[in-house]
């Protein structure tokens, strides 16, 4: 049996580590669950959401996720207390998946080293200078001939390409400098939706339908093997939103003559073994990235809330909401999140995702016009020394379909080891 007071030193030393982050949630959270696990009982998602997220009696925990999003950063900031500062406690906390319970076991330094792989260094790469202008140098042995001279030095010239005096701007920017400095290829992911074919009873196709629980061929067989969904007939057709072609075309703009490194793939068609030895870039909605999401929000200090419209800030509970499309008015907001990380293996990853079709295009513009790029990674405040890993949130106001400038509201550094600790993309 455990010592009530060992419990309570542990949770202290916790939340005394600064490993919860600034907000008292996280810490109120942990000390519910540890006063339950003293008393043997196992708390309720809809407890935790009365008596310390304080929503009311009828607070819906099958439409509102915020209860499961904190659970989740919690048991990801235990481990990383465990692995950085905690690996010398005697008894090890810990909160076992889809579960709301604190376990308590003995602790095992050595598991608890093993459990956080050390990532693979990568060499700061060298900023590429402007390249030198070769030309020809004529020394006139005459003044007699000196028009001559000129004459042949032209005709020599005529039909050469012309030296490329500007060097890529982007290549001193800390996002893309990782993806630009090697030659390791480079895979665009496009978010893309599953659509499906409406039949009447005379099985001729009314219409063209997406349903948010089918998004593959092989999930609408499944689901009329199982008796439902018969009206629906597969017509091998996808689309995505119309701001992922107008984010492409920002981002190619970034690798102008290594374009040729680029595959572009649909985020239906992602296997795992795509994102070993590639850069990995994400263009597309919150909702399109499958298996990516989970890796996006990994180590985030955001969590989606009760729909991809919805994201949490989890240190103060704020929420950013989207009202593109939805409100019904001229007016409007948007939100595109920016994240970016190496992978152990050394490649990169950066994800840009809105939660519509405004906050994508605003986004992808937002880091791939040089000066604004400048302002984000000034206001983050990189290492020069490291491999960047950090997000950003951007909100975006709009009227009458014009957008407006996208404004910074939020910015984090990851932590890598944490993303990686125990993270697998489920790619179908």
């Amino acid at each position: 049996m455990i010592p009530q007071q060992e419990i309570r030193q542990i949770c202290d030393r916790i939340v005394k580590s600064g490993e919860l982050g600034r907000s008292r949630t996280y810490a109120a959270i942990l000390e519910y669950l540890a006063d339950h696990a003293i008393a043997g009982t196992i708390p309720k998602e809809i407890s935790i959401a009365i008596d310390v997220l304080g929503r009311e009696s009828n607070f819906d925990v099958g439409k509102d996720s915020i209860v499961r999003v904190h659970i989740y950063h919690l048991r990801t900031k235990l481990n990383t207390y465990f692995a950085r500062q905690g690996h010398l406690e005697k008894y090890r906390l810990s909160i076992p998946k889809g579960q709301y319970m604190l376990a308590i076991t003995e602790n095992d330094p050595v598991a608890a080293d093993a459990a956080v792989p050390a990532l693979a260094a990568s060499p700061e790469p060298a900023i590429a200078g402007e390249p030198a202008v070769r030309r020809r140098n004529y020394t006139p042995w005459l003044a007699a001939v000196a028009i001559l001279i000129l004459l042949a030095n032209f005709l020599t010239r005529v039909g050469q390409p012309k030296a490329e005096v500007a060097t890529n701007p982007f290549l001193s920017s800390r996002l893309w400098q990782p993806l630009l400095d090697d030659n390791a290829p480079i895979l665009i992911l496009i978010g893309d939706y599953y659509i499906m074919g409406e039949k009447n009873e005379h099985g001729d196709v009314l219409r063209m339908v997406r349903e948010f629980d089918i998004n593959s061929p092989a999930e609408l067989a499944a689901s009329q093997t199982a008796g439902a969904n018969s009206k629906y007939l597969n017509l091998e057709l996808g689309y995505t939103p119309t701001s992922t072609a107008k984010a492409l075309a920002q981002v190619m703009k970034v690798f102008g003559a290594q374009s040729q490194r680029i595959k572009v793939k649909m985020t239906s068609e992602l296997n795992t073994r795509d994102l070993v030895g590639s850069h990995i870039i994400y263009l597309g909605l919150l909702s399109g990235m499958r298996g990516l999401n989970d890796l996006m929000f990994a180590a985030s200090g955001l969590g989606l809330g009760a729909t991809y419209d919805d994201l949490i800030n989890l240190d103060t509970d704020l929420v950013y909401n989207s009202s593109s499309g939805l409100s019904g008015k001229a007016s409007y907001h948007d939100y595109g999140m920016l994240s970016t990380f190496p992978s152990p293996g050394g490649t990169q990853f950066v994800l840009l995702a809105g939660m519509r079709d405004e906050g994508l295009a605003n986004l992808a513009e937002e880091v791939t016009t040089p000066n604004k790029l400048a302002a984000l990674e000034q206001t983050v405040a990189l290492d020069s020394k490291q491999t960047p890993a950090f997000e950003a949130l951007y909100e975006v106001r709009g009227y009458d379909n014009t957008n407006f400038d996208a404004i910074l509201v939020y910015t984090k550094k990851l932590d890598t080891k944490v993303l990686w600790e125990t993270r697998l993309i489920d790619a179908p």
